[in-house]
């Protein structure tokens, strides 16, 4: 059986190997059903019951590490939209969305405009040819 030191710090001290261990080396030795008995340095009293519920409540189950490719690419392409879109603020710039709004209101007004130039096509009676008077009546009107 291995026993380990507990200090008021939280600190451990391994016995065995004589070095301190951390929380997750202790963990460690748990999971390996390796038979520990914690002690209170200075009274010598039994604490591993009381020390090890504190840690399982403790204990969270780890996360992805945060360095594997998929990750680091969702990241970097976070960090980058976030900068575009603080640069295009900045400089006031229309973002796509306002630029395919703007796209269809121009098409829907150039439908507008040629609907009503066709009416208006429709609507002019066609030009007469200009009325000319003759050469002599004007001459003789002098």
């Amino acid at each position: 059986m291995r026993t380990i030191k507990t200090y008021a710090n939280g600190r451990f001290y391994d016995t065995l190997n004589k070095r301190y261990m951390s929380k997750d080396q202790l963990m460690a030795l748990v999971d390996k059903k390796e038979a520990i008995k914690i002690i209170m340095h200075n009274t010598g009293r039994d604490v591993t019951q009381s020390v090890l519920k504190k840690m399982a409540t403790v204990v969270k189950p780890k996360k992805e590490s945060m360095l594997n490719i998929d990750n680091l690419r969702k990241w970097v392409s976070d960090q980058v939209d976030r900068r575009i879109e603080k640069a295009i603020k900045l400089i006031n710039l229309p973002t796509k969305g306002q630029i395919k709004r703007l796209t269809v209101d121009i098409e829907k007004l150039t439908k507008q405009v040629d609907g009503l130039q066709d009416r208006l096509v429709k609507a002019k009676p066609p030009a007469e040819p200009p009325k000319t008077v003759p050469a002599e009546t004007s001459s003789e009107l002098a």
